[in-house]
């Protein structure tokens, strides 16, 4: 049993997506299948096949992470994903193969999993001294065992789904908060109103 991190969701709508599919997503969405990829090469030959210019470097390290996500990752592992609308990383455990299905438009490499509990950013950090902040998309965790047993320590289904879907509510009430206070910027004409205006702009985005 292995715990990854894996960035799923680069974008709300992405995050929107595998909550409610209850999977995980590898990105990549321009290529197709991967299910008869043997090796990590083999992965790179695909890679550079669209790509031709991509660096040598950056190429392995995508490739390495493609070839992790259909074939490293095992039925029973443990994932934490980081949230874009929360400051909170979500559990959940691996419980399908590498599928390749249309869930949305950017959304097509994706892997079944049950989601389990909630995790504050800082805490994740701090408890499994991983970088949120790091390039990486997709790499496994060195986790004693006993970490990884709290992660089963789990919230109700019901639980968990109401408490992300508060978070997306309020993430969409900021937003037009914020599409107001634009509003309002582009029709300040006194520096002291753009400065009030840009203050409050920014309480607004130190709450994300």
């Amino acid at each position: 049993m292995k715990f990854w991190l894996i960035k799923s969701a680069s974008t709300l709508e992405d995050e929107a997506a595998i909550l409610e599919h209850n999977v995980i997503n590898l990105g990549w969405s321009e290529f197709s299948d991967f299910s008869e990829v043997k090796s990590v090469d083999q992965v790179k030959e695909i890679m550079l096949e669209k790509y031709p210019t991509m660096m040598e470097e950056r190429c392995e390290t995508w490739a390495q992470e493609i070839y992790s996500f259909v074939r490293e990752i095992r039925l029973g592992d443990f994932v934490a994903v980081p949230l874009k609308a929360r400051k909170e990383v979500l559990f959940g455990k691996v419980r399908g193969e590498y599928e390749y299905r249309q869930v949305s438009n950017f959304i097509n490499h994706v892997r079944k999993v049950r989601w389990l509990r909630l995790i504050s950013k800082g805490d994740f950090e701090a408890e499994y001294g991983v970088d949120l902040n790091g390039e990486a998309a997709l790499f496994e965790i060195p986790a004693k065992p006993e970490n990884i047993a709290g992660i089963v320590n789990t919230k109700s289904a019901e639980t968990l789904l109401t408490e992300l879907s508060f978070g997306l509510e309020d993430l969409a009430f900021l937003r037009e908060q914020l599409e107001g206070l634009v509003e309002k910027l582009k029709e300040a004409e006194e520096l002291s109103e753009v400065r009030k205006i840009a203050l409050e702009m920014e309480k607004m985005l130190k709450k994300l």
